[in-house]
């Protein structure tokens, strides 16, 4: 019976950990990932239109005034890096093992990794909007988790401890990490030398990395 418990729990929740931290025991790999996506119309210099009308919807709960600015800084950082070329070219050109491809790709090429992203479309809201909606929650715990989410809800949760210390460049990582999540693609359970190239950690540490480029307003 315990068995069977700590297997559902595998399947519920997404748990992610810092890049200098043992990973957190509960996470998943998530592959049912639609195919079925646009390849969509370029606009000045190869890069799509959709990459610059890309938007967020964000819902906060129990973030203060200092907070919410935080996070709608990294939303603000996250859409200049979605319409920059430098993003698309660094997308379709990720490789591991000397191929071109994401581990945990949930069967997609790198473009259609690239054009989902751009659709917006959400496992719980599938319909296309070309934006990132979800609700986040803080909360705080003394563990080495940075947040986490579960498949059934549209909401993530992120770690105070983590939170509070981080720029508005970390907090850009982080949460397109945990929304590449709620767009299907999931990761190892555990560390191993693969994790770094699965698409929601290769893809959070290149938002953050190319954030940089990027004024704070």
């Amino acid at each position: 019976m315990n068995q069977l418990f700590g297997l559902l729990l595998l399947f519920t929740l997404v748990a992610c950990n810092p890049k200098s931290s043992s990973p957190a025991p509960l996470d998943s790999s998530v592959t049912s990932v639609s195919n079925d996506v646009d390849d969509y119309t370029h606009g000045s210099d190869d890069v799509p239109n959709e990459a610059y009308t890309w938007n967020e919807n964000l819902d906060l709960i129990n973030f203060l005034a200092a907070d919410e600015l935080k996070v709608q800084e990294a939303a603000d950082l996250l859409k200049k890096v979605i319409a920059s070329k430098e993003f698309k070219d660094a997308v379709i050109n990720h490789t591991y093992n000397g191929q071109k491809t994401f581990v945990d790709n949930g069967g997609l090429t790198n473009l259609q990794v690239y054009n989902t992203i751009l659709a917006g479309s959400e496992k719980l809201s599938p319909a296309r909007n070309n934006a990132l909606d979800v609700e986040i929650e803080l909360y705080s715990e003394d563990t080495n988790t940075i947040g986490y989410t579960y498949p059934t809800s549209p909401r993530i949760w992120m770690n105070t401890k983590y939170f509070n210390q981080y720029t508005p460049f970390e907090v850009c990582d982080n949460l397109m990490h945990e929304w590449l999540h709620k767009l299907g693609f999931g990761h190892s359970a555990t560390y191993n030398a693969a994790r770094p190239y699965s698409v929601p950690y290769a893809i959070g540490y290149l938002v953050e990395s190319l954030s940089h480029n990027f004024k704070l307003p």
